[in-house]
């Protein structure tokens, strides 16, 4: 009986150092997965490759909106010729 209870207690002690190493590592991705951590990560260092990114940045917003607003313009022309086609 003792020494079941021998071999219980080491695989529990066992199973508590692995939950205990496995939260660290855990605990230690959380750190490097922080908004601050990851910022410096992707961010560029040099103050030309941010100017670079935000002027592409500013570019590719101009561009998406220019197409949301032709396929708007689009929507209304097409119901225009439809409203004028079924009233006849």
């Amino acid at each position: 009986m003792d020494r079941e209870a021998a071999v219980l207690r080491a695989e529990m002690s066992q199973t508590r150092a692995e939950l205990d190493h496995k939260l660290t590592l855990l605990q230690e991705r959380v750190a490097e997965l922080s908004p601050q951590n990851l910022t410096q990560r992707y961010m560029p260092e040099y103050f030309v490759d941010r100017v670079i990114g935000g002027i592409l940045t500013v570019i590719g917003l101009k561009m998406a909106w220019s197409q949301y607003r032709w396929h708007q313009n689009r929507r209304a022309r097409v119901r225009g010729q439809l409203a004028a086609h079924s009233s006849w």
